[in-house]
């Protein structure tokens, strides 16, 4: 017996696909209702899914709304769903049994309002490229925000692959526009709902939840580039949105902070708006982060010095908290620009972490970049790029690639410089400048 029509109107969920069937103890009223709910899971327990909906469908009418729950509805969904996957199902039979996986979605709208049921159904319809964009727009709105960082990764991508075709493909001129809007203030808040999934399922060492979020993000991440391609039409948008910024204080700075890592990723650092919303952060909060997007701001800009400022101010706020090593690294970098090679030498030589072996590169163009400089002889000053190199070789063992081995080694003394100075291969070679040894080496 085949199920038709759906019912009512729309409030519901998103699509978890055809997830395991759920036991079915429910107490229930009727005879006819206890009988048919018993055959129906009997059935569906033996992978008969055609005999199973039929008693299913009987389990409907006989138990009404009254004597039906969530675990029913789950496992007709499911019912239906291994039916979809018959060998040599006919097209017809197809669309009669994706109508009937609605209909049940929409039963189970009736008697309770299960959000992740409604995240479930929109899914659902977006996958079937249903065309009603309304309702879909219902249920990812009333589902999406309660879920939060517990909505599937699926929940996710669906939801902005709606707001991707059906919303800003069909749009025109303003509403275009809108919708590119609407876009990139969803792309802000779903990614932090996945990156906190991600970190929950980090706590629970749950890897298979780690590799969906992952690529949850990453999906978010490839249509996002569609609708903001270059740094213009983002701070296009972001310029409108800086006077509609929330009032008070902390949901202020969280959209300030979320705007201004959006443009650091289309490098828009140079552009006025990047340094209005900057000047904005350290008026509401004179935090490392906010002076660290203001380096970021004056370097993009080519005013070093202040930029030297910043990053400086950053890594004293800073202190020894999470970001400090990425502090230190643009205080590295900032100082080698300006020539400060032995301050931008002892800053990198501390950074630690994820930038370390970036850290270690500066140290040793700090080191090269100095070392006709550096020595009481043409050998001593020559013996600087063997140090020099001793650090690529440690940066290359922390991680860093696109360097070679025996970078600087060119200009190392060579055997009979060596030799002048009475100097054999593998002897220790003390360099004053840098209160360092290093090893000869030809």
């Amino acid at each position: 017996m085949k199920l038709k029509g759906i019912l009512g109107t729309l409030m519901l969920t998103l699509f978890i696909g055809s997830s395991a069937m759920a036991q079915d103890s429910t107490n229930v009223a009727t005879d006819d209702c206890q009988k048919f709910r018993s055959l129906y899971y009997q059935y569906l327990t033996s992978k008969a899914y055609q005999d199973a909906a039929n008693f299913w469908n009987d389990a409907v009418v006989a138990c009404g709304p009254a004597g039906l729950d969530g675990d029913f509805y789950a496992n007709g969904r499911y019912i239906y769903s291994m039916m979809l996957r018959e060998e040599g199902i006919t097209p017809e039979r197809k669309a009669a049994i994706q109508d009937t996986i609605l209909w049940v979605y929409e039963g189970r709208m009736k008697i309770d309002q299960d959000l992740a049921w409604a995240a479930d159904y929109a899914s659902q319809l977006v996958t079937n490229k249903s065309k009603d964009h309304a309702k879909i727009d219902t249920l990812f709105a009333q589902s999406i925000p309660g879920l939060k960082d517990k909505a599937k990764s699926k929940h996710y991508k669906q939801y902005f692959k709606h707001l991707i075709i059906n919303k800003f493909n069909s749009a025109e001129g303003e509403e275009k526009e809108a919708a590119r809007t609407t876009i990139i203030e969803e792309y802000i808040v779903l990614s932090e709902y996945i990156g906190s999934a991600i970190k929950n399922a980090e706590a629970a060492e749950n890897e298979n939840e780690i590799k969906r979020q992952t690529s949850a993000q990453s999906f978010l991440d490839k249509y996002f580039l569609q609708i903001a391609k270059d740094c213009d039409v983002l701070v296009g948008v972001f310029d409108k949105k800086f006077d509609t910024l929330p009032t008070d204080t902390t949901k202020r700075k969280e959209k300030v902070n979320a705007y201004l890592a959006l443009m650091d990723q289309k490098k828009c650092q140079s552009s006025a708006v990047y340094g209005k919303f900057v000047d904005e952060l350290i008026r509401l909060e004179p935090t490392a982060e906010a002076h660290f997007f203001g380096g970021n701001y004056a370097l993009s800009n080519g005013d070093k010095s202040k930029a030297a400022d910043y990053f400086q101010k950053a890594v004293e706020i800073e202190g020894d908290g999470e970001n400090k090593d990425k502090y230190l690294l643009n205080l590295a970098n900032i100082k080698y620009k300006q020539g400060s090679y032995r301050s931008a030498f002892n800053t990198a030589k501390g950074i630690g972490g994820e930038y370390r072996a970036n850290g270690l590169v500066i140290c040793a163009n700090s080191i090269a970049a100095t070392a006709n400089d550096c020595g009481e002889s043409t050998f001593a000053r020559k013996a600087n790029y063997w140090l020099a190199n001793d650090y690529i070789k440690k940066a290359i063992a922390a991680g860093k690639t696109g360097v070679s081995s025996s970078q600087f080694l060119k200009n190392a003394p060579d055997s009979n410089e060596a030799f002048n100075e009475g100097v054999s291969a593998g002897s220790s070679v003390s360099l004053s400048c840098w209160g360092e040894s290093t090893t000869a080496r030809f």
